[in-house]
């Protein structure tokens, strides 16, 4: 059976969702998920106050607090568009619409005037309002994704630094050269040499993740066009998928929040 999103009851008798609860439905950390909250909260505040709190969390060094905040529906639906529409995310679209029905539920138990009916016409209307809400802010948001899907099937390659600037460009993580390549070697994509130079694994130039090319150069002295024998790796479009992945999985950051 598909989990439900945890609902609670705020304090005015509105029904929210954790920021806590949709990072672990989405796989993102929440420090991610709360900095996107806190980074977009004009565009949160439209559908309604935002609410945050502390709340304790266990720990192996023992009891600890983080800062929560508490979305109701449209917020929580907000949150999902600013997020790549991965299979994960895609899946908790649906829990949210279910956590809907738990909603005509609880009510039912607090108000037994409404009919079965009338609550589940309750919740299908406000679950129709969140979904075309959703739709209107995806449809702005689609001409960037079908740029990043035309980007990723190309055939085309990119250095170290011209991936750093794609992923930037198309919102997907704030880093730079050195600090992507850096995360590349953290995660075993990348080596370094005795001389701190990096390197790709045979295995994945195999798996269509990087390629690489004859570095090309202008003797100074001569003038004449010259071959490195070190030759140059590059990102393919496969490559900048995986680092979407990886960074979006919550091991960087989310747009707008630096890595």
């Amino acid at each position: 059976m598909d989990q439900l999103i945890p609902i609670d009851r705020a304090e005015d008798g509105a029904l929210v969702v954790a920021t806590t609860v949709i990072a672990a439905n989405t796989g993102v950390q929440h420090k991610n998920v709360l900095g996107l909250v806190r980074d977009n909260l004009s565009d949160f505040e439209d559908f309604g106050g935002v609410a945050f709190e502390t709340r304790p969390f266990p720990t192996a060094g023992g009891t600890q607090h983080r800062e929560v905040a508490q979305l109701n529906e449209h917020q929580a639906t907000l949150l999902l568009t600013f997020m790549r529409n991965s299979p994960i995310v895609k899946a908790f679209k649906k829990t949210l619409v279910k956590a809907f029905y738990a909603m005509a539920q609880e009510l039912q138990h607090s108000a037994p005037e409404m009919s079965g009916p009338e609550l589940m016409a309750r919740a299908v209307l406000e679950a129709n309002r969140t979904i075309k809400a959703l739709e209107a802010t995806v449809s702005e948001q689609q001409p960037k994704a079908d740029a990043w899907d035309h980007i990723v099937s190309s055939a085309g390659s990119w250095s170290y630094e011209e991936a750093a600037k794609v992923l930037f460009e198309q919102g997907v993580v704030t880093i730079g050269q050195q600090r992507l390549v850096a995360r590349l070697v953290e995660w075993g994509y990348l080596f370094r040499d005795s001389k701190k130079r990096p390197h790709v694994y045979q295995r994945h130039l195999e798996q269509g993740l990087f390629v690489t090319k004859a570095r090309v150069y202008t003797d100074q002295e001569t003038g004449e066009t010259r071959q490195s024998s070190a030759p140059q790796v590059r990102i393919t479009g496969k490559g900048l998928d995986m680092l979407f992945r990886r960074f979006r999985e919550g091991q960087l950051a989310l747009p707008g929040v630096a890595a």
